[in-house]
């Protein structure tokens, strides 16, 4: 359990520090936001995913939404 949470945390740094890093060079805040608010919530999903947590799947909820408006 503890190797998936470090697995997970040494590859979004990585992934972080090459992609991040030359967004903030070139000083664009709104895509800087957008990534971070993306790249945050797929690394808190994928934290939970390695310690054991079962994640809903959106494809049932959509599959819900969608007969109950038809």
């Amino acid at each position: 359990m503890y190797l998936n949470i470090l697995i997970v945390i040494i590859i979004f740094t990585v992934i972080g520090i090459t992609e991040i890093v030359p967004i903030k060079k070139n000083n664009t805040k709104k895509e800087l936001t957008i990534y971070v608010l993306f790249f945050t919530t797929a690394f808190v999903l994928m934290t939970l995913y390695g310690v054991g947590v079962k994640i809903p799947k959106i494809s049932e909820g959509l599959d819900m939404i969608i007969e109950k408006i038809i």
